[in-house]
């Protein structure tokens, strides 16, 4: 009978690699989904008492910005609720083109926030419905009636496709993480 003895990498090696599928395994479907269903980070500075300016960043995982966009001397916003409309079956269409499949479902709304500077200059931010006017209302508050020098907002378009879903598979990957790591120190293995 032959034994085989089994080769021990090094502890070091092993939480490379840990770390390695970690980031592979979170990371990638993180920023598929995020780009998609991006964050947006609005940061308003007040230049004088007069003008304030917007800086939004979208963000990659929640933090990491892939874009800028900047509106110097902000003046106005404006907001609108777009219905997602109703998801139907395949079935025959009307000579107006709309659908007359059965109904199985609802499409969700978005909101979008329009930041609009003195110059003609706008930016476009992808805000979730239920957020959009406090949202709103805080941006106009900044700009008419606040003194603070600044007013940093984190905002998602999607609560749960932008938030949740990213977080879960987060936290399933550092449990599992946690799980790898103890395995390697200890020399046990979850069973």
């Amino acid at each position: 009978m032959e034994t085989t003895i089994k080769k021990q990498r090094s502890k070091s090696f092993e939480l490379m690699r840990a770390l390695y599928s970690f980031l592979i395994i979170f990371c990638i479907p993180g920023a598929i989904i995020t780009l998609g269903v991006p964050s947006y980070t609005i940061e308003l500075t007040r230049v004088n008492p007069k003008r304030v300016d917007a800086a939004v960043s979208r963000n990659l995982l929640f933090i990491v910005p892939i874009s800028r966009y900047t509106a110097t001397n902000l003046m106005d916003t404006e907001s609108e609720v777009m219905d997602g409309g109703v998801i139907r079956r395949s079935g025959s269409t009307t000579s107006t083109g709309s659908s007359t499949g059965k109904i199985v479902g609802e499409a969700e709304d978005n909101g979008l926030l329009l930041l609009k500077g003195r110059e003609g200059e706008s930016i476009e931010v992808e805000i979730s419905p239920v957020n959009l006017f406090d949202v709103e209302d805080e941006i106009h508050y900044f700009i008419i009636e606040s003194k603070e020098p600044s007013l940093r907002l984190w905002v998602v378009s999607n609560w749960k496709f932008g938030v949740i879903l990213p977080a879960g598979i987060l936290l399933f990957w550092v449990v599992v993480f946690v799980m790898t790591v103890w395995s390697i120190f200890t020399g046990k293995s979850w069973k």
